[in-house]
């Protein structure tokens, strides 16, 4: 019955796919976005270094001779509760194990010091000429080696959902299966020969061998998950699970006006495509239209091309729910506007850093009229499928409205610090 059931299932799926291949396809339109007017872009100049052929940890950061002017757009509040987020689990962590700024082995406890010390004077003097001096004059600043580093956004989106499946809420999220498998390629004998292999993920098959998990095409579309009880809640639309999949977290809302937080738990192993370059190369639509909001319009209004898009990118992220909004890799919770995520394999997870780029200026229509300067001290607290090598950075801008707007638009360069209060002299 099960292999009737299953043959029966791969006949239907077959069809279906065949249909969707063979129908005639129709010209895609898309209204043209609104025109907006830009402002030049202030030249922030990049650092001279060529980029090496294989990013490490080694040749990421590099410590400046001259720290670079400061400034801080944002509240010292803000800032004071990114760092207390960052000390309350820096401080449970051995103060003897090892963080690596370049070529530089740091110990946490040198690392609680410096943050300490970073505090005491930002909750004294606030975000003022004299913290800035003090912080210039006592810190080193670690330069990201990248010739130019290119800043997006990431935010925590809101989607509607409920506990049951339902026609209304077919869409599922899925916790972590039982089966996968991370490999972690240290523990091998090759590894000093090849120590640039990334951890790879899989499951064992039938024959026991250890074989790449299920893709994309795999879960979502031919349900190779479902029946499994991994379903931690169901949503109402498929894009924005996506969507979802590509912030990391976020908050789905239930009928009776409870909200749930949901995180990143674990990831297939397959790699991240990007979706906007598969819709531009399909000429699906055009750059005007590479944003977030851009893409969602367009998937929304036209579903037959959901599947293609959507298995172009074979990556896929398993959740768990959370008790409060957005968590990071580091384990703390984000803070809007003042946390970052980088590569965990080149820049020391959890540490202060200061960024400088550009942010979007909108006008009362949500349209961007400019970009403006600006610099701000953050936290590196997470980390991103898509967020590879050291000239990479996603700042974490919250929920609501104007979260959404900015991490929609942002693709700036910019420049990437790290800091460390120096060690006193003998």
């Amino acid at each position: 019955m099960k292999i009737k059931g299953l043959l029966l299932g791969g006949m239907v799926l077959a069809l279906a796919l065949l249909s969707f291949s063979c129908a005639q396809k129709k010209k895609v339109y898309v209204a043209p976005t609104r025109p907006t007017v830009t402002t030049p872009h202030q030249t922030i100049t990049p650092l001279p270094e060529p980029t090496p052929g294989v990013w490490t940890v080694a040749n990421a950061l590099r410590p400046l001779a001259v720290a670079p002017e400061l400034q801080d757009d944002e509240p010292a509040q803000t800032l004071l509760d990114a760092v207390d987020l960052t000390l309350e689990k820096f401080t449970a962590m051995d103060g003897a194990a090892i963080l690596r700024f370049g070529l530089e082995a740091v110990p946490v406890s040198r690392l609680v010091d410096s943050l300490n010390d970073f505090r005491g004077k930002l909750a004294a003097m606030g975000l003022s000429e004299e913290f800035f001096r003090y912080v210039r004059e006592n810190f080193v600043f670690y330069s990201s080696t990248a010739p130019q580093v290119v800043f997006t956004g990431y935010y925590e989106p809101l989607l509607r959902g409920s506990r049951c499946a339902s026609p209304q809420y077919p869409y599922p999220l899925y916790g972590c299966p039982a089966d996968l498998v991370t490999v972690d390629l240290q523990q091998f004998y090759f590894y000093k020969d090849q120590p640039n292999l990334a951890q790879i993920k899989g499951r064992v098959d039938d024959n026991r061998r250890l074989v790449p998990y299920y893709t994309r095409a795999d879960i979502d579309f031919r349900r190779m998950l479902s029946g499994r009880d991994l379903e931690i809640i169901w949503v109402d639309s498929l894009v924005d699970v996506f969507f979802l999949h590509i912030q990391g977290s976020g908050i789905v809302q239930l009928d009776d006006g409870s909200r749930i937080y949901v995180g990143y738990a674990d990831q297939n192993g397959h790699p991240f495509k990007s979706i906007g370059r598969y819709l531009l190369d399909k000429r699906l639509i055009d750059r005007g239209q590479l944003s977030l909001q851009g893409m969602k319009a367009f998937l929304k209004a036209y579903p037959e091309a959901v599947m293609d898009a959507f298995i172009a990118n074979p990556s896929y992220i398993f959740f768990q729910v959370n008790p409060q909004s957005a968590t990071g890799t580091f384990g703390a919770r984000l803070t809007p506007w003042r946390s970052i995520a980088s590569d965990p394999r080149l820049f020391p997870l959890g540490t202060l850093a200061y960024i400088e780029c550009e942010k979007p200026v909108f006008d009362k229509q949500n349209c961007i009229v400019g970009w403006e300067k600006f610099g701000r001290f953050v936290l590196n607290q997470d980390t991103g499928g898509a967020i590879r090598g050291a000239g990479r950075v996603d700042l974490f801008t919250g929920n609501g409205d104007l979260s959404e707007l900015v991490a929609g638009n942002m693709k700036q360069k910019g420049t990437l610090f790290f800091l460390l209060k120096k060690k006193p002299s003998s």
